[in-house]
Parts: C-alpha cells; sequence; structure tokens
C-alpha cells in the first residue's frame, strides 16, 4: 500500500468514530502524531492510540474486539491491545502502556491532548513533549533517529 494523506484521514476519521463512546480523555501518538504535528518526513506504519483502562475495556466490547496484550515485550506492555480494523491503516490501541527504562517499567499517560486536524478528521494527539519523552524512554535506534528529526522545524501542516 502508498500511503497518502486521504488514507490517513479516512482512518483517523473512522477512529474518531470509534472512540466516540470514550468519557476520558485519548490520543494519537508515535509516528502518526508526529505527523500530525507536521513532520512529514519521519515514516511511520500504524497508528498507535493511548486509551484509559475503563474505556479500552468499553471500546473492546462494543466493537467485539479481541484483547491482544498476552505478555508484552521486553520493552512495552499494557494491559490492554486492540487492532480494530479500521481502514488502510494498522491501528493499535492501548492502556495502561508502560515502557521498561532504568530499569523499572515507566507507566506512560497521554498528558494534555491537543486537538489536530488533516482534513476533515479532529484528533487529539500528544504533545511533542509527551512525544519526546516517550521517544527518549524507548531508546530504540529508531526512536533516537526521530528525536533527531523533531528538533528540526516542523514543515506547517498546510504545506504540501
Amino acid at each position: 500500500m502508498v500511503f497518502s494523506e486521504k488514507l490517513l484521514e479516512e482512518t483517523l476519521l473512522r477512529l474518531t468514530d470509534l472512540m466516540s463512546d470514550c468519557t476520558d480523555p485519548w490520543c494519537v501518538f508515535g509516528g502518526a502524531a508526529l505527523y500530525l504535528h507536521g513532520y512529514r518526513d519521519i515514516p511511520f506504519s500504524d497508528i498507535d492510540v493511548l486509551i484509559s483502562k475503563a474505556d479500552c475495556e468499553r471500546v473492546r466490547k462494543a466493537w467485539d474486539l479481541p484483547n491482544e496484550a498476552g505478555g508484552g515485550t521486553d520493552l512495552f506492555r499494557s494491559d490492554f491491545l486492540l487492532h480494530p480494523h479500521l481502514g488502510p491503516l494498522d491501528v493499535e490501541i492501548m492502556s495502561n502502556f508502560e515502557i521498561f527504562a532504568d530499569m523499572r517499567w515507566q507507566p506512560i499517560d497521554i498528558g494534555d491532548p491537543i486537538e489536530t486536524r488533516l482534513g476533515s478528521a479532529i484528533v487529539p494527539v500528544a504533545s511533542l513533549e509527551k512525544i519526546k519523552s516517550i521517544l527518549r524512554l524507548s531508546g530504540r535506534d529508531k526512536d533516537l533517529a526521530r528525536l533527531k528529526l523533531i528538533d528540526m522545524p516542523a514543515r506547517s501542516l498546510a504545506t504540501p
């Protein structure tokens, strides 16, 4: 599949529909959030979403989605991991997401999400500072490379 903003917008619209029953704040984070902040040169393959445990359970039941959290990995774990089929881009919805860093599991909170628009889709995204802290904690080569790119000025969302 070739990436396009139209495909991202389509998936985000379906995501906001899926999340419409949420009572707690939620947000997109990771590479898709960086794209929505204007960093067009940072590749991403899916849309990562942080959500409260209560809302994740509500979404799981309403949409009959299996919890695929399993045991996590050596670096990441969460109580819930949902993979709804919302369109051309994969979506991962997580609750109680943690990263193993500095010899302990560190919980990731969403902070104060920022509403961002892409076409007709309006979605909450994690702040750049929150994304930077997650990338630092993750510490993988791709995360550290993203940190370097974030230090460069973002292109405006209005730029083609």
